[in-house]
């Protein structure tokens, strides 16, 4: 299977799945899995420079025979991105129930402190919180200590207000699903997951046979959901139609992410 035929990867993604939770990659092996994905060496040598002159890793060695090492900064970022992939597949287990309860964050930043109402909107939104007026967001799920861990220390102590609801009232409706409609159409958020329903389907070609194969078919797939993640707000199934699509993708996608490390343990995205 080619990227060209489903999802295309970035060198970043390739650079970040082969240095895994273990932080350190051999460069013959980051190349190479590039290269199964059609992306030149140069261009995944770019953007290791890229990445060094961010602050996100090092390079020891030079050439293919040299070596990466990501650092702590970029360490605790890609554990954020970590967390919120096991949120998702947590929502999606048997038993896993909303509590009815709606979490209210609201603020008002003057135009002095631009930069920290930026930072908290920025946060919000990428926890999946949707506007209901403006400086006032919504969310089925308690957010706070994501938003911790998202935010500048002190920024939600001097700005955010919040609160709990079991009743929440929108014009014109109290429902909780027609709410939730509302403010994360399902629409945008099964149109975000056709790109990895595309590649699930794509089974044209043998099952990779090679390390090098099998971490680009990996990283395929995480680069697919990682796309669809980025619009779905991950709502309680209490808040979605039945038969919700993205969940059945989900478990599609894990149980051939499950496959291939059963079959490929030793890979750095499966550490």
């Amino acid at each position: 299977m080619t990227a060209e035929r489903t999802i295309a990867v970035s060198a970043r993604t390739v650079i970040d799945g082969c240095l895994g939770s273990r932080g350190t990659a051999n460069l013959d092996t980051v190349y190479d899995v590039g290269v199964a994905l059609g992306l030149a060496e140069q261009t995944v040598r770019l953007a290791i420079r890229r990445m060094q002159h961010a602050g996100d890793l090092v390079q020891i060695g030079r050439g293919r025979a040299g070596r990466i090492e990501r650092t702590g900064t970029a360490a605790r970022a890609a554990r954020g991105e970590s967390d919120l992939v096991e949120f998702a597949f947590a929502g999606d287990a048997p038993g896993a129930s909303w509590d009815g309860a709606w979490r209210v964050y609201a603020f008002s930043i003057p135009e002095e402190a631009r930069a920290e109402r930026d930072a908290l909107r920025t946060a919000l939104v990428w926890l999946g919180a949707a506007p209901v007026v403006s400086g006032m967001y919504v969310s089925p799920h308690a957010l706070d200590t994501a938003l911790d861990d998202a935010t500048p220390p002190g920024l939600l102590e001097r700005w955010l207000v919040r609160s709990t609801t079991s009743d929440l009232q929108l014009p014109g409706t109290t429902s909780p699903a027609e709410i939730a409609e509302r403010l994360w159409p399902a629409a945008t958020t099964i149109a975000a997951y056709e790109p990895l329903a595309l590649l699930l389907n794509d089974v044209r070609g043998p099952a990779p046979s090679t390390v090098i194969a099998a971490t680009a078919r990996a990283l395929e797939l995480a680069e697919g959901l990682d796309r669809a993640l980025t619009v779905d707000p991950l709502l309680p199934s209490e808040l979605r139609p039945p038969a919700w699509a993205p969940a059945r993708l989900r478990r599609l996608f894990l149980n051939e992410w499950n496959e291939l490390e059963r079959r490929f343990p030793e890979l750095p995205v499966f550490a």
